[in-house]
């Protein structure tokens, strides 16, 4: 008789609903911003396939896309020139 052990690995969330996006991120009592920043986030052309709106009123964010989004954003807040 063999006994085989598998580790076990936890896998990221790659999708989140955006409700729990802005807690995930830290934005509850900055939900506005949040809201700006989704907008921002959706319309690029880089970024908008992270955005996805499957059912109304129920979008959901890939987590990875939008944190890249904003690290991106970080390092670009001071060009003159919106890169949309």
């Amino acid at each position: 008789m063999q006994i085989k052990l598998a580790k076990t690995i936890e896998i990221p969330q790659a999708w989140m609903a955006k409700d729990e996006a802005i807690i995930y991120f830290g934005y509850q009592l900055h939900k506005p911003l949040f809201q700006k920043l989704l907008k921002e986030f959706k319309e690029h052309n880089d970024f908008k396939e992270g955005y996805r709106l499957v059912t109304y009123g129920l979008p959901i964010i890939n987590i990875q896309m939008f944190d890249d989004f904003l690290i991106w954003r970080d390092k670009n807040k001071f060009k003159r020139k919106r890169q949309v």
